[in-house]
Parts: C-alpha cells; sequence; structure tokens
C-alpha cells in the first residue's frame, strides 16, 4: 500500500489541479501491478467532500449485460440520484439524460451502433432502422428497452421516440446527451464527478470497447474526470478484436495504440518492485502471516521503517536490523525470522514474479496454507519455512530443477538436495 500511494496521490492532485476541465487518467500495469489497491486509495481521498462525487464502476461485474455502454451512464446517473436525492431538478433532469440511453439501446437493437472512431458516424442501417424501431418501442418499451436502472424512464420512452427518431443523427443526440448531463451536474452541485472504472482488462473484447466508447461520450463535459485501470496490452487487442479491418499501423505507432492515446489524456505507468521493494513487502507479509497484528505497536512502527526506507529505495538501506531495532527498541522473534526468510528469497522472487505485488502475495499466502496443511496433518514441527520457501521457489521459477528433486525424494530420501545443499554451503552460501 505504502508504495503506491505516491501514484494515488499524484492522481488527486491532479484531477483536483483541473478540477473544471474534462480529464482521462490511465492507470497502466500488469493484473495485480496494484491498479485497484491505487484506485481505492484516490476513493478514499475524495471521500466527505460534498461537493465531488467519487464513483466506482466495475466492468467485470457487468460482463454478459447487453450494453455495457448504457450500464456504465446508468451508474453513474443512479449514484448521482443516490447522493442528491432531495433535489427534485436533479430527478426531473436525470431522465432526460437515461432517455438518451435508451435512443442508444433501441439504435443498437436496430443491428448497429459501431460508431467509427473517426467520426462517431452510425452505419447506414442504423440510421434507415430508427424509424422502425421507434415504433416498436412505442407500442411495447419494456420489450426493447430492459434492464434499465428507473422504471420511470420507461414510462417516458415512447414520447421521448416520438422527438427523437428517425430525424434526429447520432451526432445531434450525443451533443443533446452531453449537455443534457453537464446541465444534470450544475444542478446536483456536482463541482468534479470522478468515476474509477477497475477491472477493464478482464473483460471481454466486446464490454472492454463498450466501457471505452460510453468514457468517449463524456470528453467534452466539463467537471467529469475518468480514471481507468487497465492493462494496455489488453486493451489494444480488445480494440484489434472489434474492429478487425484496422491496418496494422498508422506511421510509428499501431491504431490500437492511437485508440487508447486519444482517448486516455494523462497516462501512468504503475511501477514493478524493484529489489529493495520487494524485501520490504515480503518481509512485512511474512511477519503479518507469523500472527501478529496489522493494528499492533510493532507492526505499526515497522511500517514506519518501511516508508522511510522507501523514499529512496535505489540505495538499497534504511530497513535493516539495526535502522529496525533502533525504532522498535527489540526485534521481536517473528520478525527476525521473517527478515531471515526475506533476505534468502528476494532476488530470485523479484526477478521471478517481476516485481509484481500480486504475484509476491500469492507466495506467501501459498507457503502458509502449505504451513497449515501441515499442522493439520501432524508434522509441522518438522517444516523449515525456509526450505519449504526454496523449493516452492523452484517449482514455480525452475519446474523441472523441482520435479527432479521430487522424483528423487520420493526415490533415495532427497539425495540431490542433500547434493546442492554441499555445494552452496562451499561456496559460503545458506
Amino acid at each position: 500500500r505504502q508504495y503506491y500511494e505516491t501514484v494515488a496521490k499524484t492522481v488527486v492532485k491532479l484531477i483536483r489541479q483541473k478540477s473544471k476541465e474534462p480529464l482521462t487518467i490511465g492507470l497502466h500495469g500488469d493484473w495485480g501491478a496494484g491498479k485497484s489497491s491505487t484506485l481505492l486509495m484516490i476513493e478514499s481521498a475524495f471521500k466527505g467532500q460534498t461537493d465531488t462525487l467519487c464513483v466506482r464502476f466495475n466492468g467485470w461485474l457487468f460482463e454478459g449485460y447487453d450494453d455495457a455502454k448504457a450500464v456504465l451512464i446508468e451508474t453513474i446517473v443512479a449514484a448521482l440520484l443516490k447522493e442528491r436525492s432531495g433535489i427534485a431538478k436533479v430527478a426531473d433532469k436525470a431522465w432526460d439524460v437515461l432517455k438518451a440511453v435508451n435512443w442508444m439501446k433501441a439504435a443498437r437493437t436496430a443491428g448497429s451502433l459501431a460508431f467509427t472512431m473517426a467520426t462517431g458516424i452510425p452505419g447506414p442501417d442504423l440510421i434507415q432502422g430508427i424509424g422502425s424501431i421507434a415504433g416498436k418501442v412505442i407500442s411495447d418499451p419494456k420489450a426493447y428497452l430492459t434492464g434499465d436502472v428507473f422504471n420511470k424512464v420507461m414510462d417516458g420512452a415512447a414520447e421521448h421516440f416520438k422527438e427523437a427518431a428517425p430525424s434526429e443523427t447520432t451526432p445531434q443526440r450525443m451533443h443533446a446527451f452531453r449537455e443534457d448531463f453537464e446541465e444534470l451536474l450544475e444542478r446536483a452541485k456536482v463541482d468534479r464527478l470522478i468515476v474509477l472504472i477497475d477491472d477493464l482488462d478482464r473483460c471481454l473484447p466486446q464490454t472492454a470497447i463498450a466501457t471505452l466508447e460510453a468514457i468517449r461520450l463524456f470528453l467534452f463535459v466539463p467537471n467529469a474526470a475518468f480514471v481507468i485501470a487497465a492493462d494496455e496490452g489488453m486493451i489494444e487487442y480488445a480494440v484489434r478484436n472489434h474492429f478487425p479491418d484496422l491496418p496494422a499501423a498508422a506511421g510509428p505507432t499501431s491504431y490500437a495504440r492511437n485508440y487508447l492515446e486519444k482517448l486516455i489524456q494523462v497516462p501512468f505507468r504503475m511501477p514493478a518492485l524493484g529489489a529493495s521493494e520487494t524485501l520490504v513487502y515480503l518481509t512485512l507479509l511474512l511477519y503479518l502471516a507469523s500472527g501478529v497484528s496489522d493494528s499492533s505497536v510493532e507492526f505499526k512502527s515497522l511500517l514506519e521503517v518501511a516508508r522511510k526506507a522507501l523514499q529512496r529505495p535505489w540505495l538499497g538501506t534504511g530497513f535493516d536490523r539495526d535502522k529496525i531495532k533502533a525504532r522498535l527498541g527489540s526485534i521481536p522473534s517473528d520478525l527476525d525470522a521473517a527478515l531471515q526468510l526475506a533476505a534468502e528469497i528476494t532476488p530470485i522472487l523479484t526477478e521471478g514474479a517481476h516485481g509484481n505485488p500480486r504475484q509476491i502475495k500469492r507466495f506467501v499466502n501459498t507457503m502458509a496454507l502449505r504451513v497449515e496443511i501441515a499442522s493439520e496433518r501432524g508434522f509441522q514441527d518438522d517444516i523449515k519455512q525456509s526450505v519449504l520457501a526454496k523449493l516452492m521457489l523452484a517449482e514455480r521459477f525452475a519446474p523441472e530443477l523441482f520435479n527432479a528433486i521430487a522424483r528423487d525424494a520420493s526415490a533415495d530420501g532427497s539425495k540431490t538436495i542433500s547434493i546442492l545443499e554441499r555445494k552452496v554451503t562451499s561456496k559460503g552460501g545458506k
């Protein structure tokens, strides 16, 4: 958590500096790189601010919905209504915004809501089909406009489509949507809307693109800021999959990368953990796994040492026994064991996990689970965590070596391990 506070604080500062401007920020990194944790920190920073509305949207949770674009807009409007339920004129304008969502759903039913990336103009079949679809919606709106958050929008759908179709073009409808939404924020007295988009890279390409297209509707809406947490590679894959006829490249970059760069104004690459950061993080995890409470005086004091050491991690100093002892007064035995084990396995784990905090945490959790299994089977006293950890590293990052050790252990009692231990000991290792 401490490692990503700086990223979260920087994003919060940027949002506050550009409070009146439309803004899209990207948090890029592999799965488990700390994107979701950073979003939580950003959300926490804006809690209690009455003029700011922070909405969290997890695209993965809405996988399988017919129209992810509509779901995102409905979620934002629902949050506005929830937070400003006492203002009648907010509800009135919310219906206008949600009518635009119904227009999108009806257009999608017509068979093509494929706004092109270049112009935003719908295909010919959409323009020709709006009239007939509107007629069907008017006669039986619930048959076509399913999944709305508010039934009241259903009640007003027929009137809306009488006004909107078929003469209203997509650019006109989108322009009206932005104006309605801007007025909705003004009526709700929201000086800054912040939408946090998480797990977009876990979605199928169709859902990911629909969500990004929804965000694109807000690019010219003042006071709206979007923070998108996603792996760049997965989003580029989604763009290529959704637009298979795109050329491979446009100059030095691909069309898929251009799409993302046009949407996201400020990209942040989540920093991977280096050796020093991994040592600190691993020590903290191992100490917690020993049973110490994260609210204990000892752990909080250890966090203070860690935070100071991470201010200049490239120095590789500040998180040693001397510094820790000076702060805690003494080093508890469980912490001493955690420091020893972390020092032994950090080099391999740093390289093998590529600085990914989720992979490191999974390693510690798996090791704790195996120790617990040994305890249930009654041979926990025969387990040396340092040996177990090294065997797990071999299992994870050198499977051929691990399989050879496993075969050898089952055959003649770990002859290979004995040979390896003698070689390492003769070289001064542990």
